[in-house]
């Protein structure tokens, strides 16, 4: 099985800068949507491309996953470092799978993949935002969505928390397939159909990719704007295979794959993953578009590697280690209910719940950024667009008017940055009037 890659990103016609990053390397592509600010959301994404291309190479959706808690890992530890304790990132990586003729999709937060076979267009991934919960529940409609004003507030990235939840999905693939990873400006700008044609008619896949981002760029480039297309070649015919799957897997509920040991069971600390020796992967592509699509033939029935085997899911041979067949399976042995085991576990349950709920209020409230209330620059405290149900509010009005400010504030302030304190958001104030002055001087 064959596959060739081409991508393209750019700012976008409203943002300074570009916080989205890619990753094309080996059998592994992803797109990551760094937020929390200019240094922050680069820094974020950078950091989770990063250290997935430094993990051996991938062979399964339990690897994926790992390689991503991994990744949110190392993004938690240098928000830490940094004192940028509001950064974080989403992703979506896909993994192709030669030797099971398949693609793994994984994905956390609200950039997505899509497949394509036949000319038909499908959305693999489900958004984790709260307009998407709320579409789900049916409060809103998909219209209602497009121009709801929390639209842009995600419910799970990483960069926030130990181990995100990752959802997975199989595929299985053939000849000219082709699938879809990008960021949100992507979408939110351009047309499920417009995406479909361009990507049915567009033979090189850079030029695809370039067209794609063009295209959002026209209808307002509102935000950054990230592509990987990758198209599958293969000469061979299709084994036959059942309907192609669309698998939501979790790393404890893998019945369709050989289950292996959990990273946190059997292996050494995925913080400290082990290069493979031998021969390298083929060279990551640029983030540029233009470069032409990149061609990989993918190893056909090779094993993992033991550096991997020893990083992500723990040493071969060791106790508990390798495939587990039904027959493998201990007995389930009835047991009377314990009352005070169940009370137990409830109270452990609303704790960890009360928990979860004091540390998404702490995260809602301990920020302030800066934006506009009509024409005047205001203060707020908490989130840009809220957390959940609790909403940013305004705290102090500046009495700035942005039409005062010179093109350069004025776009610091339409980005709308996000500060650790008051005093913080506070500075960065007294800089915009500090610089109107010396315009208007």
């Amino acid at each position: 099985m064959r596959f060739e890659v081409g991508s393209a990103t750019d700012q976008g016609m409203v943002r300074e800068t570009n916080q989205d990053r890619l990753l094309v390397h080996g059998n592994l592509v992803a797109v990551a949507d760094g937020m929390g600010g200019h240094a922050g959301g680069e820094l974020a994404a950078e950091t989770a491309v990063d250290e997935l291309r430094r993990l051996p190479t991938m062979t399964d959706t339990a690897q994926v996953v790992a390689g991503i808690h991994h990744a949110n890992r190392k993004v938690l530890g240098a928000a830490e470092r940094t004192g940028m304790t509001n950064m974080g990132t989403t992703l979506v990586a896909a993994l192709m799978r030669p030797e099971r003729r398949s693609v793994v999709i994984a994905n956390v937060g609200d950039s997505r993949a899509y497949f394509m076979s036949g000319g038909d267009l499908d959305q693999i991934t489900e958004d984790h935002s709260l307009v998407e919960d709320l579409i789900r529940a049916g409060k809103i409609s998909e219209e209602e969505a497009r121009d709801h004003p929390h639209r842009n507030v995600v419910t799970r990235v990483l960069g926030i928390g130990e181990d995100p939840e990752v959802d997975t999905f199989e595929l299985a693939v053939g000849a000219d397939d082709m699938f879809l990873l990008a960021s949100d400006g992507l979408f939110n700008e351009v047309d499920h159909q417009v995406i479909a044609t361009i990507l049915d008619n567009v033979e090189d896949l850079d030029e695809a990719a370039a067209r794609l981002v063009e295209r959002a760029n026209q209808n307002g480039g509102h935000d950054n704007i990230t592509v990987v297309v990758v198209r599958i070649r293969d000469d061979e015919p299709m084994a036959s295979t059942p309907a192609r799957a669309e698998e939501i897997v979790d790393e404890q509920s893998l019945s369709h794959l050989p289950l292996q040991p959990s990273a946190e069971a059997s292996g050494p600390d995925v913080d400290d993953p082990v290069e493979p020796e031998g021969p390298s992967d083929p060279p990551d592509q640029e983030v540029e578009a233009g470069s032409g699509a990149t061609e990989v033939e993918a190893p056909v029935g090779s094993d993992p590697s033991t550096e991997l085997e020893e990083t992500l899911l723990g040493q071969p041979g060791e106790e508990g280690s390798g495939d587990l067949t039904t027959e493998e399976l201990p007995p389930v042995r009835s047991r009377r209910p314990n009352r005070m085991r169940t009370f137990v576990f409830a109270v452990c349950v609303v704790a960890i719940i009360g928990l979860g709920i004091g540390g998404l209020v702490a995260y809602g409230r301990n920020a302030w950024f800066v934006s506009t209330v009509g024409n005047e620059v205001v203060i707020h405290q908490g989130r840009p667009g809220g957390v959940l149900f609790i909403e940013p509010q305004a705290v102090q009005p500046t009495g700035i008017d942005i039409n005062d400010l010179n093109p350069g504030s004025r776009s610091r302030v339409t980005d709308v940055p996000v500060f650790g304190s008051l005093a913080e958001a506070e500075e960065f104030v007294d800089q915009l009037e500090l610089s109107s002055l010396r315009t208007s001087e």
